[in-house]
């Protein structure tokens, strides 16, 4: 890679770490992937609960469907790429007989080339960066080596993302749960502890969210039984 391009991959990767949250900052991932390879479309699915992949977002409805549907057969090069951290280039997917039964419902979505990559890092398999062209032999070999180093930047913008999501809904919870224990106190007279069991006791009793008892009683002054 010559020198303008690797400064142009490390403005990007600046620009990605500026950005407030995870949904931001998959649509500017995104966004660059396209621009490096020249793609149409492009998508990132996410490794969720129980190893799963799910399509978390998508330039369009066609990339989301694409990455959607190798979830849901199990099959193509998103799986692929989250499974062995490699990166795989399809320049025909018509005439690519690997993932028989991905390939012919993506074609007949018009996408015909694809790139994908696996979004790690030292921590985290974190999921895939995924570039489609609606032509065959639009992506090139150059592409799929562009978009396996920026990808190394965005894991590492998307994992720093994820976390400070996470601290702000922590954050968020402890809030919403000192209201409503205040509200238990000066509504009952109670302390702080006994306020907090019996958010718990109706959280537990009626199987739901902690965070969501304490919501309801902030907001709708009632608890999940009515009272």
């Amino acid at each position: 890679m010559n020198s303008p391009e690797a400064v142009e991959f490390a403005e990007m990767a600046r620009d990605l770490t500026g950005e407030a949250g995870v949904n931001e900052t998959l649509s500017k991932v995104i966004e660059y992937a396209k621009e490096f390879t020249g793609s149409e479309d492009g998508g990132v699915a996410l490794l969720g609960a129980e190893r799963k992949l799910e399509a978390a977002r998508s330039s369009d409805e066609r990339a989301g469907r694409a990455d959607t549907l190798q979830d849901a057969l199990r099959e193509g090069p998103v799986v692929n790429a989250a499974r062995t951290h490699k990166t795989y280039l399809v320049r025909d997917i018509a005439s690519d007989g690997r993932w028989p039964r991905w390939g012919p419902l993506v074609v007949d979505l018009g996408l015909h080339s694809v790139v994908s990559t696996c979004l790690y890092t030292e921590r985290h398999t974190i999921g895939t960066l995924n570039v489609y062209s609606s032509e065959p032999g639009a992506l090139s070999e150059e592409d799929a080596e562009n978009i396996q180093v920026f990808a190394s930047h965005a894991a590492v913008a998307i994992e720093s993302a994820q976390e400070g999501d996470g601290l702000r809904r922590a954050i968020e919870t402890r809030n919403v749960i000192g209201q409503a224990q205040g509200l238990l106190m000066e509504r009952y007279g109670l302390d702080a502890r006994r306020a907090f069991d019996v958010l718990r006791r109706y959280s537990q009793e009626t199987n739901t969210k902690l965070r969501t008892v304490a919501e309801r009683l902030v907001y709708e002054r009632r608890l999940p039984d009515g009272e």
